[in-house]
């Protein structure tokens, strides 16, 4: 499986109203090519990878290729705590 799917596959693990960020996604991948996961996301075309449940380590939310708004209302629509930008810590999803 390439990087790329790796990625995705992690990312689908992310439940509805928790978020995982960069940093997570490249331990649990055993690398430390965080903006590399950011890439990979970036390039994500389907649905069925809630890409916008990754978010920045500093709890920012960042970016998004529907635009940071539209991640901001995706979140919140799953019931992810979001304040002036950040994400509230209790909304962390770690992979085991």
């Amino acid at each position: 499986m390439i990087f790329q799917q790796k990625v995705f596959e992690l990312c689908k693990l992310i439940p509805k109203g928790k978020v995982s960020n960069y940093k997570e996604i490249a331990i649990k991948l055993n690398c430390k090519a965080y903006q590399a996961v950011g890439n990979a996301l970036n390039k994500n075309r389907s649905k069925d990878v809630p890409c916008h449940r990754v978010i920045r380590s500093d709890l920012i939310v960042g970016g998004f290729a529907s635009g940071i708004e539209e991640k901001i209302k995706l979140l919140k629509s799953e019931g992810v705590k979001i304040v002036d930008g950040k994400v509230d810590k209790s909304c962390l999803h770690y992979f085991e």
